[in-house]
């Protein structure tokens, strides 16, 4: 990855509560709780790919009975911790393939399980490689997601120079970008940083340069989305980005999971930034 080249000029937008959102979705209790969206009904995914032999190499893939506006990968947080799996994100890849996306959803080695700096991002990158074999998906009609740390992942595929640099975009819903200030922290999330860098940022400096999302320099399109309630990362965290993302989109009093609950309004900015970038009309 190269060094931090200086941008200016993007859009920051701190947003109201989306009008688009039918009545069921009033009922939902925001901030979303992580409960709350592990409780959530969903499709199973059509079938799974291998992209390695440990058991956390894995691709869930969703496959639309509409035609597909486009391939969306995504990459599941949890703190970069196996304690939290990619289960949790199944009901929101689920909503997205009923919107008539096709959806792959990384599994990866973590702190726990064998993953760590660099490995879960090596992973990252062999299932993305691994995706970009399968039939009508190329980088231009595909999209990366990811959330939290799985947010942090996928702006370093952004700037990556083993991968394509034509994808449609590279979105991060409440990613984590400064990974040297969230090791700073001290909540429960923060506090896993140097677990998964292996040290502190004085012991392993090169390494958490070369993590760290703010140190590169993006080839693809990134867009930002964070809620100005999320107490597990801080807003500011995209914020550190706004010179060199297309946008950093701040949601009013959305929560840290909003974004992965179908009836929010957090998710329906998700779907109108994804029809923005597959050009869709509404």
């Amino acid at each position: 990855m190269k060094a931090f080249s200086f941008r200016i000029s993007v859009l920051l937008i701190i947003a109201c509560i989306s009008p688009s959102y039918s009545a069921a979705q009033e009922k939902v209790t925001m901030p979303v709780s992580y409960s709350a969206i592990t409780e959530l009904p969903y499709t199973d995914a059509d079938s799974t790919l291998d992209y390695g032999n440990e058991i956390s190499q894995f691709i869930e893939v969703w496959r639309p009975s509409e035609p597909t506006h486009g391939n969306l990968v995504f990459i599941h947080g949890g703190c970069w911790l196996s304690d939290y799996d990619i289960k949790h994100a199944r009901p929101f890849m689920s909503a997205l393939s009923k919107l008539g996306y096709q959806v792959f959803g990384i599994e990866y080695r973590r702190v726990g399980n064998g993953g760590g700096w660099p490995t879960s991002y090596q992973d990252i990158r062999s299932a993305i490689q691994q995706i970009l074999k399968e039939p009508n998906v190329t980088a231009p009609n595909t999209a990366i997601l990811g959330h939290s740390a799985g947010g942090h992942l996928a702006l370093l595929a952004a700037a990556d120079e083993q991968l394509p640099n034509t994808f449609a975009s590279i979105i991060g819903l409440a990613a984590i970008s400064d990974i040297v200030k969230y090791s700073a922290g001290s909540n429960s999330c923060e506090v896993v940083t140097e677990q998964f860098m292996g040290g502190s940022f004085q012991a392993r400096t090169e390494a958490y340069l070369a993590a760290n999302p703010v140190e590169q320099h993006f080839l693809n399109p990134v867009y930002l989305l964070h809620g100005t309630g999320d107490p597990i990362v801080d807003p500011k965290q995209s914020q550190a980005l706004i010179r060199r993302a297309q946008s950093v989109y701040l949601q009013k009093e959305a929560g840290h999971f909003d974004w992965l609950h179908p009836n929010t309004p957090a998710f329906a900015r998700v779907e109108r930034l994804l029809k923005d970038v597959f050009n869709e009309s509404n």
